[in-house]
């Protein structure tokens, strides 16, 4: 009887030890997290808008070293995760996702290259939504493999990789802002047509800010870096006519949202640790 006990508890935990491993291998991507991946091709979106952003700046005259760093470094890091997304990549779909954005990313580099000037700047208002849709197909690729790989725990920490989602866009979305509110000031042309983007954009963050505030994953460093957040946003809030307007400085827009960018990718990496810490 005690022998037929101990078979029991030996099999039992081969049991526990077998889920374990499956449960931890489920949890990578390639090499890495699905978590890290999910945060990592989320930089990619913003990348995308940072570099068109940056590239419109220096064409319309705000030419300074800050600017011209911004793009090259903002370039060397998109190429670089790219490449630690593609050889991590396991499945056909991430694969082709992959492939769709290195097409793209072939007619967008030189375009960022070159010196800037309005035709260039034209070409990249045209193709860098293209860039960015693409780039976002991958996230949500990436984050419904996490989901279907941990089928098996249900519900456990998906919650968590939504939120992290939500929170890298962001990063996104305030670099968008600036990007179409320069895009805006530099083609007069298409004003119009910018400015609805430049609302669907401003709407779509200041949404997203409220829907983060309340999650039940922030914690006092998140709350701190919301509160200063709120202190940045107040003023494209309180004159938010005059900003859809372009009546703000694009000085003023670029340090604004590059400190945006900056909170949010702060508050993006707290929630990917919560992933590491809760598997």
């Amino acid at each position: 009887m005690k022998t037929k006990s101990h078979f029991i508890v030996l099999n039992i935990i081969l049991l526990l030890l077998t889920v374990n491993i499956s449960f931890s291998q489920s949890q990578k991507y390639g090499s890495i997290s699905y978590n890290k991946a999910i945060n990592i091709s989320g930089k990619q979106r913003m990348l995308s808008q940072k570099m068109s952003k940056a590239y419109l700046l220096l064409a319309n005259g705000i030419y300074n070293d800050k600017i011209k760093k911004e793009l090259s470094s903002s370039k060397f890091i998109f190429e670089r995760q790219l490449m630690i997304l593609k050889d991590n990549a396991e499945t056909d779909l991430i694969k082709l996702r992959i492939k769709n954005i290195e097409g793209l990313w072939e007619d967008f580099k030189p375009l960022i290259t070159s010196n800037p000037d309005l035709k260039t700047s034209k070409k990249i208002m045209n193709m860098n939504t293209k860039l960015l849709k693409s780039c976002n197909d991958l996230v949500l690729s990436i984050e419904s493999l996490s989901s279907y790989s941990n089928n098996f725990f249900s519900d456990n920490n998906q919650e968590l990789v939504e939120i992290i989602n939500v929170s890298g866009k962001q990063r996104m979305l305030s670099q968008r802002l600036c990007l179409y509110f320069t895009a805006c000031s530099l083609f007069p042309k298409e004003k119009d047509e910018y400015e609805k983007v430049l609302e669907a954009t401003y709407s779509e963050f200041n949404d997203k800010i409220g829907y983060l505030l309340i999650n039940s994953y922030n914690t006092t460093e998140t709350e701190e870096e919301f509160g200063y957040i709120m202190g940045e946003w107040e003023s494209f809030q309180v004159n938010k006519k005059d900003f859809l307007k372009g009546e703000f400085g694009l000085e003023s827009v670029f340090n604004t949202t590059n400190h945006l960018t900056t909170s949010f990718n702060k508050i993006t990496g707290i929630y990917e640790k919560m992933v590491k810490q809760k598997v």
